[in-house]
């Protein structure tokens, strides 16, 4: 009997394990079976096509695929210089009080859901960018197509903008790892020769760390292709093609959630938007799986330094680095001669005066200067002012960052203090412009969704997490554990689709059971990585005690593992929690909303993310304040979920 019991806790945790692969299977499949039609009738044409039209059921990918690409674009070149700079401080420069506040603020910060970034972009930044900053570029730099005029108010460039703060904390948290992981001896020898503290940097952390620094680039890559809610709100969502960041635009994600809920009685039209989907899906498996994969490679290398590097591995890395650096020089002179050229045939040579033509120019003579006093008696004190400098252009960036992301915070807070009253939270909404009412239903709705999908989603995860850690300690184990981060990095919009067509489809309506169904997808993975890591943290002692004792290896890990990593465990539903409260996309496809109270999971639910969403961009002002009310209520609900979970965090790790 006791072996019985033994093996059927480990075939179950095995099995609620394969789950996590089964649903990217699935995932997978409905979306490439649904969108059968638009590949039978358009073939790869449909990824060349540049018309979308609803009206004569003409369909073109190649819009919204350009879209994606050139706001991902200049989200990654706003935020990686910031967030691998701000790293750098953190890490190498601030002291550790300030290092650990910074990165403690910056974290916490990466939990913000994505409507609250899309409210604050719609409401503050493009009107921001429309008055300061599109007038500043039309003016200098309106000669190049790129930034030609006029400017519109929602945008390619605020869209770039909002997904460069959302993906910032992530590239400096992931940075921030990598740095910690080299060892602090690297760095005293490389002192130790005379090095500066930012040749150092340069010489020696930076080429170590560059593997798992292009991990975090890449999986901020991935976050911003797959960003959906708050890019619908501020890119205007035209797909005529625009050669001006300053124009309007489209991304696959944005189109997904604008045109979906519309598509019921058109075949075609569904059939294409899936297909969209599908290339959404597979673009960031392959994104997700390369960014995890320069990550493991980086922190074992790390971690195994002492190991000799097998020749072909270093033959590789030196192609890589000769690729990359070569890709990205020719990159930057591409547009640097772009620009030189536009400026230059409009305005001779007045264009000296230009900012680019400035900078360039400033660039070559700092170069000039750094080579001569190579030669001369003035280099120590040279390298001195490069030092301080470099270190202040750090300081810089982290500053930036937080300023950029604390005032998305303080805003809400601001506005959202204003829109709050007691009817918030004890009337339902009232028509538009019929003032009072409130959000009552959907601050219920949002805790019943995320009361379901916990329920289903917390077993199988913690199921999960103790096979990979307990059963899993081999290659199928790690191929689990792969396929949960992989799971963690597909876009809310797709498990939104997903389970559109597994939810709502086969019962033929909306529903609460299908939301919280989405929902419960997106938690799985959460729940399995961080109770993975926390039984991982428990001492084997404890195992190797209870098996002396004769336990078997489930009643050791019911008895001993479990409670043992209690803490850590709540630490990662927590999280999970905080995640999927913040959701939107997922639902607008499942639950749909109801401006009803209904407390049966059966009929339409509304969520606080909803509701912000639908006001946001409403003409009465009373539904505004309330979006902004209902922002600060979120993000006060997930700020303090995961203030408890770093809590409970750090006492698991004091512990262990």
């Amino acid at each position: 009997m006791r072996r019985f019991g033994e093996v059927a806790f480990s075939t179950s945790s095995l099995v609620f394990a394969l789950i996590v692969v089964a649903i990217i299977v699935m995932v997978g499949y409905r979306l490439y079976a649904d969108s059968a039609l638009t590949r039978h009738r358009y073939g790869l044409g449909f990824l060349t096509s540049s018309l979308w039209d609803v009206q004569h059921q003409v369909y073109g990918a190649l819009p919204v695929i350009v879209g994606t690409l050139i706001t991902s674009s200049l989200a990654l070149l706003i935020a990686v210089p910031i967030s691998v700079g701000a790293g750098l401080f953190l890490t190498e420069i601030a002291p550790k009080w300030l290092s650990g506040t910074l990165g403690f603020m910056i974290e916490m910060l990466a939990a913000i859901p994505s409507v609250i970034f899309g409210l604050w972009g719609f409401l503050v930044l493009c009107p921001f960018i429309q008055a300061h900053v599109s007038p500043w570029l039309v003016d200098h730099l309106g000669a190049n197509p790129i930034f030609g005029g006029p400017s519109t108010l929602n945008n390619i460039l605020c869209a770039g903008i909002i997904l460069a703060v959302m993906i910032l904390p992530i590239i400096t948290a992931i940075t921030r790892e990598v740095l910690l992981t080299i060892p602090a001896g690297q760095r005293e020898a490389s002192v130790g020769l005379g090095a500066t503290k930012w040749e150092t940097i340069k010489n020696v952390l930076l080429r170590q760390a560059k593997g798992g620094i292009t991990g975090a680039v890449i999986l901020g890559l991935g976050r911003a292709f797959g960003e959906t809610m708050a890019v619908v709100m501020v890119i205007g969502n035209n797909s005529q093609l625009s050669a001006s960041i300053l124009k309007q635009g489209y991304t696959m994600p944005a189109l997904l959630a604008n045109q979906f809920n519309e598509a019921f009685s058109d075949d075609l039209q569904r059939s294409a938007l899936l297909e969209i989907a599908l290339v959404l899906f597979l673009v960031t498996v392959v994104v997700n799986g390369l960014a995890r994969g320069a990550l493991l490679i980086t922190t074992r290398e790390l971690a195994h330094r002492t190991r000799p590097v097998h020749p072909i591995a270093a033959r590789l890395n030196a192609a890589f680095d000769a690729v990359a650096s070569v890709a990205l020089a020719s990159l930057a002179g591409a547009l640097v001669a772009i620009q030189l050229y536009f400026d230059f045939r409009a305005r001779g040579p007045a264009a000296f005066g230009g900012p680019v033509e400035i900078v360039l120019l400033a660039g070559i003579a700092l170069r000039i200067i750094s080579a001569r006093l190579s030669l001369t008696s003035l280099l120590a004190r040279w390298r001195r002012i490069v030092n301080v400098g470099m270190q202040v252009v750090l300081c810089g960036a982290a500053t930036f960052a937080c300023v950029m992301l604390g005032a998305v915070l303080a805003y809400v807070a601001i506005q959202g203090v204003r829109g709050l009253s007691l009817n918030l939270f004890t009337q339902l909404p009232r028509p538009p412009g019929v003032l009072g009412g409130g959000l009552k239903n959907a601050i219920l709705g949002t805790v019943e969704l995320v009361a379901i999908a916990g329920a289903i989603g917390i077993p199988i995860g913690l199921m999960g997490g103790i096979y990979v850690a307990e059963f899993g300690r081999n290659r199928f184990g790690a191929g689990i554990r792969f396929a949960a981060d992989v799971l963690n990095g597909i876009p809310s919009v797709v498990i939104g689709l997903f389970g559109y067509a597994a939810f709502v489809l086969p019962f033929h309506h909306f529903s609460g059971w299908a939301g919280a169904g989405a929902l419960a997808i997106m938690m799985i993975p959460t729940v399995l990585r961080t109770t993975e890591e926390m039984l991982k943290l428990v001492p084997n002692e404890f195992r190797a005690a209870a098996f002396a004792l004769g336990a078997g290896k489930a009643y050791t890990v019911r008895t001993v593992i479990l409670p043992a990593a209690r803490s850590g465990i709540l630490t990662g539903i927590m999280l999970a929690t905080a995640r999927i409260a913040g959701e939107t996309a997922p639902l607008l496809f499942t639950a749909f909303g109801n401006d009803e109270f209904v407390s049966n999971p059966s009929e339409p639910t509304s969520t606080l993310t909803m509701k912000i969403f639908s006001y946001a961009q409403s003409a009465y002002d009373d539904q505004v304040g309330q979006a902004w009310a209902g922002a600060l209520i979120l993000v006060l609900l997930i700020l303090g979920l995961s203030l408890l979970a770093r809590f409970s965090r750090r006492r698991t790790l004091a512990h262990a």
